[in-house]
């Protein structure tokens, strides 16, 4: 009888498949709305090494976000150095294949961070694989959910550079 009523919380706890769906769905909507509105921002869950190897990443100190105007990063993970740096968007461009997939093209130009981010998330989920291609240096990429900046768990430290 205990084991009936130990394993009742927890099976209630497991979500349905439509229930999965329907949360991927509102994320989804939400990642739509927040590119869109050009309010976002990328805390990376993972991301690639230098020799192809994928690391996790449980930093919220690194990020990528778009703020209106401007781009903010921090970290090594999402652009060549560790400062919180502040970039004018000059180029942002979004488009969404038959799938459903959308995929973003952004240009910084800041001064001490440019370069061009690919970004893919993928069909009904907030996932997002983003590719850092600098104008010198090797390519970045790392992957996590892209969030509305009013929902996001992120630490941006104070005066950007």
């Amino acid at each position: 009888m205990a084991a009936i009523l130990c394993a009742l919380p927890l099976s209630a706890q497991k979500m349905s498949k439509e229930e999965k769906a329907a949360a991927a769905k509102l994320a989804y909507d939400a990642a739509v709305e927040s590119i869109e509105a050009k309010a976002w921002v990328i805390v990376p869950t993972s991301y690639y090494t230098s020799d192809g190897d994928v690391e996790s990443n449980d930093d919220i100190s690194v990020f990528l976000s778009y703020e209106k105007a401007n781009a903010f990063s921090q970290g090594r993970i999402i652009c060549n150095n560790n400062n919180t740096n502040i970039a004018e968007v000059t180029e942002y461009t979004v488009k969404t294949d038959k799938k459903g997939n959308i995929k973003v093209k952004m240009i910084v130009n800041g001064r001490q961070w440019r370069g061009t981010y690919q970004i893919t998330v993928r069909a009904k989920s907030n996932d997002a694989t983003v590719i850092y291609t600098p104008p010198t240096g090797t390519n970045r990429k790392f992957e996590g959910p892209l969030v509305p900046l009013s929902g996001a768990n992120y630490y941006k430290r104070s005066n950007p550079i």
